[in-house]
């Protein structure tokens, strides 16, 4: 079969559902998450391991959180607000079993913190479009308009949906939504102009801007980023520097199918790529482990 019609077969699989993704910058995380912990009940976020350190947040029954390591005396390190908080063990299942259902609604009032890398959608649910996406510890202000455990916000001047399950309260400072990244590298540069082209069709032979192939999209990212990259997925597999798996970074271009690849898309954090898939398709985020990898390249 050639790559091509193994990439057919292989793309009605890429379906994004809930995975969150990183926007605009990368922000790397306080620490390495071990384990999801879920809410038992309304329970506080603190800035130290007691009941008598600063509340800084909160979460309600089925809401989410990182916990990053234990504490003292039943407390718990968790990932809040782009750095480390502490919470009490006991309210939180962590055992991935008969875990609470997430909120139908939360407070209106304050800033909402997001505990995780969330997509942005165009509507109140995973079928939704994918028009964008927050990176954790971002200040969301939300509407007060839920629906199927989605809360209505406004994001770059419309209003947009995103999960209440991630939506932790704050009482301190928040840092709010990128709708619009100012990238501070070449491949985060290329990364945000791929972005935009989310929603566009794929065609083969396309370069934009009304259209893309795969390498088209890739060739025009790059060159927003001032670098200029060969035009054919073959050709560009060979430009560049060659990037370790566990390496990659924003914007870094990924390859598949082989020692000759025919396919490509721009790295976009969480395991995931941006890319032009294929005929009736149109520009998207996919998981990388969907198709055969064949290695990366990091062009400037």
């Amino acid at each position: 079969m050639s790559a091509r019609g193994r990439w057919g077969l292989l793309s009605g699989l890429a379906v994004l559902g809930g995975l969150a993704l990183v926007a605009g910058a990368a922000v790397a995380p306080a620490e390495a998450a071990t384990t999801t912990g879920v809410a038992t009940t309304t329970v506080n976020i603190r800035s130290g391991p007691g009941t008598g350190a600063k509340i800084v947040g909160g979460l309600v029954r089925g809401q989410r959180i990182s916990v990053t390591g234990t504490a003292s005396t039943g407390w718990v390190k968790v990932r809040f607000n782009r750095g480390t908080a502490y919470m009490y063990g006991a309210y939180l299942n962590r055992t991935g079993k008969n875990l609470p259902a997430g909120p139908t609604k939360i407070t209106v009032t304050g800033t909402k913190i997001t505990t995780e890398n969330l997509n942005v959608r165009s509507g109140p649910g995973t079928t939704y479009a994918i028009v964008g996406s927050l990176a954790e510890g971002s200040g969301v202000t939300i509407t007060g308009t839920f629906k199927s455990g989605f809360a209505q916000f406004r994001y770059g001047g419309s209003l947009r949906w995103v999960s209440l399950k991630y939506l932790a309260r704050s009482t301190g400072s928040t840092r709010p939504p990128a709708a619009t990244p100012t990238p501070s590298n070449r491949g985060e540069r290329a990364l945000a102009f791929a972005r935009a082209q989310l929603g566009k069709p794929y065609k083969y032979g396309a370069e934009g801007p009304n259209a893309y192939d795969c390498s088209g999209l890739a060739q025009a990212a790059w060159a927003s980023a001032g670098v200029s990259i060969p035009r054919v997925t073959t050709t560009q597999y060979k430009f560049g520097s060659k990037v370790a798996k566990a390496d990659l970074r924003l914007g870094d271009l990924v390859f598949f199918y082989g020692p000759s690849p025919s396919h490509v898309g721009l790295y976009a954090g969480q395991g995931m790529i941006i890319h032009a898939p294929r005929p009736g398709k149109k520009v998207e985020y996919t998981k990388i482990s969907y198709m055969p990898y064949a290695g990366a390249r990091r062009p400037g």
